[in-house]
């Protein structure tokens, strides 16, 4: 019976190994730097570009960049446009959204947007972008940036699989004016509310937009969902949210419950910095197929998936292992027969 028990625990131990595997992780460490060499037509004591532009502005953007590695890379130069992230952060990326909203991206007026450099230990070089307005004029201003990242060696599929945190990087911001005066003022939009899964966790996304080439920030953010009784069932609280020119912000507001029901609901939205105040108020109706294909996607569904999957693979351990001394003992008994 001991040896009996001993091939059951063997066997749990396998199956164990097979379904929660061990991961690991591994760090990213400094290894080169950029230094903008700025420009006659820099506005201002930024240590970024600060360009104060016209149409026939043609020039170019340059950054040193210095390997303090001990050993050569390769760095990747891409130039971005500005977008407002759901985080409350003005972000940056290659896609050109300034367009959708009125305004203009600032790759539009960058030649060579994306180039590759490879440096030599203690090495430094120069990155050129070259900046072209092409007879644009603009109010307000543009904001962009350059993306410096190092381009790794081909990963082997466990290393990719197992890493945690991405090459490391380094951001330079550009901002493009044509005009000292003071800016315009933001003028904000709602664009819609809908109902949708977020960080595992029913939402209404809000969409606002900024249809004035004006970027701004310290922006206290307050939304509160109602149900059809006006009894308050989620909404969230920040403050020191960006919004980017002419862009659109995703404000995510959590319901209290884990599980979202159909139904009316109301949500208040309001924003207030010192460029203005904006309040919007929006309904939107929930019905059944869309409150589960919401629900199918959150953590609480996921906990139930995963509590069942649990429970199925405890049942098929339990009947293996019955089997298994089944087996067991109907061999026992037959030696024993043949023994007497």
């Amino acid at each position: 019976m001991r040896r009996l028990l001993q091939n059951a625990v063997w066997i749990f131990l396998f199956i164990s190994f097979v379904y929660f595997p061990v991961t690991r992780g591994y760090a990213e460490t400094t290894r080169f730097t950029v230094i903008p060499e700025l420009p006659q037509n820099q506005a201002s004591e930024a240590t970024y570009f600060d360009l104060l532009v016209n149409k026939e502005t043609v020039q170019e953007l340059i950054i040193a960049v210095h390997n303090t590695s001990s050993e050569e890379i390769t760095i990747t130069a891409d130039a971005l446009n500005s977008y407002s992230a759901s985080t409350g952060i003005i972000s940056y990326q290659r896609k050109k959204t300034a367009e959708d909203y009125g305004g203009k991206s600032f790759t539009s007026f960058v030649s060579n947007p994306i180039q590759e450099v490879r440096l030599k230990s203690g090495e430094e070089r120069k990155v050129i972008f070259t900046l072209d307005l092409k007879e644009t004029v603009f109010d307000g201003e543009i904001l962009g940036a350059f993306l410096f990242e190092e381009v790794k060696p081909q990963e082997t599929a466990h290393e990719a699989d197992a890493s945690l945190e991405s090459n490391y990087q380094l951001q330079l911001g550009v901002r493009m004016r044509q005009s000292l005066q003071e800016l315009p003022k933001p003028d904000l939009k709602l664009v819609e509310t809908k109902a949708v899964e977020k960080n595992g966790k029913p939402t209404l996304k809000s969409s606002i937009s900024n249809i004035r080439p004006v970027a701004f920030g310290n922006i206290s953010v307050n939304t509160t969902i109602r149900d059809k009784n006006q009894a308050i069932v989620g909404g969230f609280k920040s403050e020191n949210f960006q919004f980017a020119q002419n862009s659109v912000l995703d404000l995510y507001s959590e319901f209290e419950q884990e599980e979202l029901k159909p139904g009316t609901y109301t949500i208040r939205i309001e924003l207030s910095s010192q460029r203005g105040t904006w309040v919007f108020d929006d309904k939107v109706v929930i019905d059944r197929q869309a409150a589960k294909a919401v629900n199918r996607t959150t953590i609480y569904a996921a906990a139930i998936a995963q509590r069942n999957f649990l429970f199925y693979l405890l049942i098929a351990i339990i009947i293996l292992l019955i089997a298994i001394i089944l087996f067991l003992l109907v061999k026992r008994r037959k030696n024993s027969d043949e023994s007497e």
